[in-house]
């Protein structure tokens, strides 16, 4: 009985990942436009980091950071929160001392998504809010979908 429940939980998991839906199509240079706070949106980029990746639960669920920028090697860029796991549309954990080998993000079909190569489209949550004098404002998506 308890083998069917944790199969049940377990498939009921993969299909809700698998299943998410995909955002209102946005230009990448309009996305972080306050207007924008909290609304589901899918912008296209290419995902990269700066070298490290800071993970955390900040949010109710575990998801590490990276970046989403217009073109590869491009400055204009958007944070991205990508749920950590081990299926479609989410991060591998990354042990302390990892190399940027060992990042393997995929998409919503459970590819392997190559960072600063391959063109994604990012369906989630934006939040964005100005900033305060001469600090910048925030502009960040809370990713459930990744698609190519």
């Amino acid at each position: 009985m308890l083998k069917q429940f944790i199969f049940i939980a377990a498939a009921a998991a993969f299909l809700a990942a698998c299943n998410t839906q995909k955002g209102t199509p946005v230009e990448f240079s309009k996305a972080c436009d306050m207007g924008n706070d909290g609304k589901y949106f899918e912008i296209p980029g290419y995902v990269a980091d700066d070298g490290s990746v800071f993970c955390s639960n900040i949010g109710g669920r575990m998801e590490c950071g990276f970046k989403l920028v217009d073109s590869p090697g491009s400055r204009n860029s958007i944070k991205v929160d990508i749920a950590e796991g081990s299926g479609a549309n989410s991060v591998t954990k990354l042990e302390s001392g990892y190399k940027k080998s060992d990042i393997k993000i995929r998409d919503n079909g459970g590819g392997e998504v190559a960072l600063e190569k391959d063109q994604v489209k990012m369906s989630g949550k934006l939040s964005v809010a100005p900033g305060a004098g001469t600090s910048p404002g925030v502009c960040f998506m809370q990713v459930d979908r990744i698609d190519r």
